[in-house]
């Protein structure tokens, strides 16, 4: 076994029928690492989740989890992984509490009463009301109590913050981070809230119709994107001969005031947007930012959606989206 990684996939590929669920799906997920399956529903990361649990069987491929086979040795996977699935099911007519201590008790390791209470009372949940009482939100509750009170070695949660309030949701990955942190848990998070993953993820991997078509740290992600730009000029004048100036094509999400104009523009073609400033004249004010993860894989899915299904890498970059 590869101890530097918990997660390996090559070339994993599941189909249900003729409907593609994942395709040639390739990616580790190092130890210790929080790392982010990150695309729309119907990508393909519930469809890799199950396999690695063993829920569901591959068509082909390989898939590995602590270095074993996840077809061979799914009882030994799942003794050591924590799962919180999209959909729950519990007993509707039993309290929270008794849900569980009943669930808890699949795991080998007893779980202490007080780690329950303490995760409850951090996320609001009412342990002695029915489940059947529940909203969809504390019935979400009750899966990351599941999740973050046993001790585990991998955690593998799928859509964890669906139905939350944003205070739960903060708080859950504040738990989630502190869980990481102090024993060093690693987490494969599934989403399509680029927003909240961005806040504890070290990498992501984005998923399109069942293929990872980016792999890279957050940082890295941020940093191959586009650019947001906002000028202020001193008079409307030298805002026109700059209009004038732009070659067709290069910006988006151009907007105009009488002396200001913002704009969006991919990192390569920066360096053209400063040298026509330079021809301009004064400018009474600039500001540059990196747009957030949510902006990235927005215009990245746009971008490879009008590229006639091609998903290679030279013809993002012609689109200025890699380096």
């Amino acid at each position: 076994m590869d101890e530097n990684f918990v997660i390996k996939t090559k070339a994993l590929t599941k189909y249900y029928g003729k409907s593609r669920g994942i395709e040639n799906l390739t990616f580790e997920v190092k130890k210790g690492e929080i790392f982010g399956l990150l695309g729309p529903n119907g990508a393909g990361k519930t469809t890799t989740i199950r396999i690695l649990l063993d829920f569901i069987r591959r068509t082909s491929g390989e898939a590995q989890v602590f270095g074993l086979d996840v077809k061979q040795h799914s009882t030994e996977i799942r003794r050591r992984t924590a799962y919180l699935p999209g959909d729950l099911g519990f007993y509707k007519d039993k309290t929270v509490r008794k849900n569980l201590q009943f669930l808890l008790k699949m795991y080998n390791k007893p779980v202490p009463n007080r780690k329950i209470e303490e995760l409850a009372e951090r996320i609001d949940l009412a342990l002695d009301r029915k489940v059947k009482e529940l909203s969809k939100g504390n019935k979400q509750k009750i899966g990351i109590v599941l999740t973050f009170a046993p001790e585990t070695e991998l955690l593998i949660v799928d859509e964890p913050t669906s139905g939350l309030d944003p205070f739960i949701t903060a708080e859950y990955y504040k738990i989630l981070y502190e869980l990481q942190k102090d024993f060093g848990t690693t987490v494969l998070l599934s989403s399509h809230l680029l927003g909240e993953v961005e806040k504890v993820a070290h990498r992501v991997g984005i998923i399109r119709e069942g293929t990872i078509v980016e792999l890279d740290s957050v940082q890295s992600l941020k940093k191959i994107a586009l650019k947001e730009i906002t000028i202020e000029f001193p008079t409307g004048l030298e805002l026109q001969k700059f209009n004038s100036k732009i070659p067709t094509g290069i910006v988006d999400n151009l907007k105009t005031s009488e002396t200001s104009v913002s704009l969006t523009i991919s990192r390569e073609n920066l360096t053209e947007i400063i040298e026509i400033l330079g021809q301009v004249g004064k400018v009474s004010d600039l500001e540059i930012h990196s747009p957030d993860l949510e902006d990235i894989f927005m215009k990245y899915y746009e971008t490879s959606s009008s590229s006639a299904g091609s998903l290679e890498k030279e013809n993002i970059k012609a689109k200025g989206l890699m380096d």
